[in-house]
């Protein structure tokens, strides 16, 4: 019983929804393991009236050890106590249920489309500032402020990000470089320096063109992900990971939801480092404006 508390204890101290945690556990887990996660992502208010053999069956595990092993993975000692977590978070989340986890279908007219893109992205912002952690964009923050060189890596959808963080760091006065061709970062990064900073990002954490510099970079440079799966290539060579979640959609391939949540987290680290250096960060923002009057009537 002492256990079952503690273990319900730690994952309400750590804010990590249950659904959540095992989207971001999910890479990492056996097969059959990342069948029963399946499982209960796409079914998740008819797993909580499942007796654990029904799940076994219907996730294709066939053994109910293999659904003892998935539970104690992402924190709990008994079924019961899973399902009551579980039951709990979803009748939170009632604001979200006639579009919770449901896809955009053939036939939806565009107002339907709008509301399931849209209350998509509020909450999935939601989920991510609850599993977001204060130490981990503290850590970030400190690197980017002591950076002599800030080079941002992306590519795809996550260029969108990469040129917005590198145009927002810029004018706060930091020496930034950001490029979408692979030469041009290979050559910037072709003698690093310790006190460089490289900033990749890949919702995937798989894309060679972020992967492959930073890798080479990192004996010397420090290196901050920002990614979907920490164990991923990227996740594992960061000195600092963060990591977001977000659930895309059939007619959603560009992975937008993921670019809104990885903008936010931008905005998060170039607000915090401009509220830190004060009035020097105010005026390094009035000169930028300033700079870029002219080109607007």
């Amino acid at each position: 019983l002492f256990t079952i508390k503690k273990k319900k204890l730690l994952l309400q101290e750590n804010n990590v929804p249950v659904l959540q945690n095992i989207r971001r556990k999910m890479e990492g887990m056996p097969k059959v393991q990342k069948q029963i996660a399946r499982y209960i992502l796409e079914n998740p208010f008819k797993v909580v009236r499942m007796p654990i053999t029904q799940l076994s069956m219907e996730s294709g595990a066939k053994s109910d050890s293999s659904v003892v092993r998935f539970y104690r993975t992402i924190g709990f000692s008994g079924f019961y106590d899973f399902k009551v977590v579980l039951a709990t978070e979803l009748a939170g989340k009632s604001f979200y249920h006639i579009y919770n986890g449901e896809d955009v279908k053939i036939n939806d007219g565009i107002e339907t489309i709008k509301q399931k893109i849209f209350l998509g992205a509020m909450k999935t912002l939601q989920e991510n500032l609850e599993i977001l952690n204060y130490e981990v964009l503290t850590e970030d923050l400190d690197l980017i402020e002591k950076a002599n060189r800030l080079i941002f890596l992306g590519f795809a959808s996550s260029a969108a990000i990469a040129l917005d963080a590198y145009f927002k760091f810029s004018r706060l006065g930091l020496n930034c470089h950001f490029s979408t061709d692979p030469h041009i970062n290979a050559v910037i990064l072709a003698e690093p320096h310790k006190e460089d900073v490289i900033f990749g990002i890949s919702y995937s954490g798989e894309s060679k063109d972020v992967v492959i510099p930073a890798r080479r970079a990192k004996p010397v440079a420090k290196v901050i992900a920002l990614t979907g799966f920490p164990d991923s290539s990227l996740g594992k060579i960061a000195d600092i990971c963060i990591t977001t979640v977000s659930k895309e959609m059939n007619y959603r391939t560009d992975a937008m939801v993921s670019r809104i949540v990885q903008l936010a987290v931008v905005d998060i680290l170039y607000t915090s480092l401009a509220v830190r250096k004060g009035s020097q960060g105010l005026d390094k923002l009035r000169i930028s404006r300033q700079s870029l009057s002219y080109l607007k009537y």
